[in-house]
């Protein structure tokens, strides 16, 4: 398949297990943070242009905040009801179509977003087996990842995929001079927050 230009992930059910305390946090694992840190630093490598990467959610989550400004992404969208609402605005900052960016989702919210993108890996949760049928038969899925750390799974296979894979992990053993070219300039990076209920 063509390869993507933009990231969007979606937060509960991706990142985690859909799991929540009484406050709204969660937790995430290092293993998927260092997928799309590995899927950034391939995509710089190999085509020498920024991989955007955003996290869209319903909610917002103090957790997801934290992890978008620790690793530097570039938008974090929360109370997003309508998904397909983050579509001109990630299309003006990024200046990248729709049709050229990746979405990991795992649930009904996240279908009006799937038909607007183009590559769909939707997480195979055992709780939503029925929903996931609904989501093939609207052919609203490109890939099926499996839990747990679906973002770090799908990230290697799209690295693999593409051929990147070892290089990548190569050069970031190495902490090569391309990779700390790449790593300073993902810390340039100060993410765009904003509340999508207004």
């Amino acid at each position: 398949m063509s390869m993507i230009r933009g990231i969007v992930l979606d937060w509960d059910g991706v990142w985690t297990d859909g799991t929540k305390s009484a406050e709204g946090q969660s937790v995430f694992s290092e293993h998927d943070t260092m997928g799309i840190n590995l899927l950034r630093f391939a995509h710089y490598l190999h085509t020498d242009s920024w991989l955007p990467v955003a996290v869209v959610t319903g909610e917002r989550n103090l957790t997801a905040e934290h992890l978008v400004h620790r690793e530097h992404f570039d938008q974090f969208l929360f109370y997003a009801r309508d998904k397909t609402k983050t579509i001109p605005f990630l299309e003006d900052r990024w200046g990248i179509k729709a049709s050229s960016w990746g979405f990991v989702f795992d649930d009904v919210l996240d279908f009006g977003l799937a038909e607007k993108v183009g590559r769909r890996a939707m997480v195979t949760w055992p709780a939503t087996a029925h929903t996931q049928r609904l989501a093939q038969a609207k052919g609203l899925v490109d890939d099926w990842v499996d839990p747990p750390n679906p973002v770090r799974r799908w990230c290697e296979h799209y690295l693999h995929e593409q051929g990147w894979l070892e290089q990548a992990v190569a050069e970031r053993q190495s902490w090569s001079a391309r990779y700390q070219a790449y790593w300073a300039l993902r810390n340039e990076r100060e993410p765009e927050c904003l509340d999508l209920s207004r």
